[in-house]
């Protein structure tokens, strides 16, 4: 009886030990399970609220008169209209570009001798007007000859006064630019310079800011890249575009 007495009793603690360790670790996990609890309803809490943000930003974000950067984007000019003639023919024939486009009125532009007995012909103004040249020079063209009409978009009005003088494109050539335009523009453009010119293009470029309202570039190397970087500063950079925009081309 002893013998079973003190079994029981040996059994009795050891339950009760394991009882307590059980409690001890069930706490633990309690207080972890809480804490989980508090952090789902933090997080949804906080879900909650951000949720209800979203409709006063999106109401923000489709108005039209939010400026960007300090700047409004600039408007595409109106009433302008853009084309790429390249005519393939005679020298004889080429020669006598400028004086078929000049006689347009309403059209300006500038006409790119490229070689090979070939020409681009770029164009602004009204319609109109440059349907006419379209159709006059597409009349010019024979058997022997080829004409290439591009509408092009975003016409930068750069060619004011300009009656399609011709520029015979060598491989290198050099461009004298002057960009005329209020300081914050020019100061934009500034910015834009090296990674446009040397970077993008590798180019050669030198500057200077003459007034606040006057910048003058050297700019020379390849002409194809050449031509596409003063296509650049007469498109201007995203927002900003110069009031106007002359070149002066030479070769090297």
């Amino acid at each position: 009886p002893i013998f079973i007495v003190a079994t029981t009793m040996l059994a009795l603690a050891m339950l009760l030990t394991s009882a307590a360790a059980a409690g001890a670790l069930m706490l633990p996990l309690a207080n972890t399970h809480a804490r989980l609890q508090a952090s789902s309803m933090c997080r949804a809490h906080a879900s909650t609220t951000h949720t209800a943000m979203w409709p006063s930003q999106l109401r923000l974000e489709s108005r039209t008169d939010i400026q960007m950067a300090g700047f409004e984007q600039k408007a595409p000019i109106a009433g302008l209209e853009r084309v790429s003639i390249k005519v393939s023919a005679e020298q004889e024939a080429l020669e006598s570009l400028t004086a078929s486009c000049a006689a347009i009125n309403g059209a300006e532009g500038i006409i790119y001798a490229i070689g090979g007995q070939r020409a681009e012909i770029i164009a602004e103004g009204p319609r109109a007007p440059l349907e006419e040249l379209v159709r006059v020079i597409q009349e010019m063209s024979d058997a022997a000859s080829t004409c290439d009409v591009c509408w092009q978009t975003t016409p930068t009005g750069a060619y004011e006064g300009q009656r399609f003088k011709m520029v015979t494109l060598k491989p290198k050539m050099r461009a004298q630019i002057k960009l005329e335009g209020d300081n914050q523009t020019l100061d934009y453009y500034t910015r834009h310079l090296q990674l446009e010119a040397v970077f993008n293009r590798g180019l050669k470029l030198s500057s200077k800011r003459e007034s606040a309202e006057l910048l003058t570039l050297a700019v020379e190397g390849n002409s194809p890249r050449l031509k596409s970087f003063v296509r650049w500063c007469q498109r201007g950079p995203p927002l900003q575009r110069a009031q106007r925009v002359s070149v002066e081309w030479s070769s090297l």
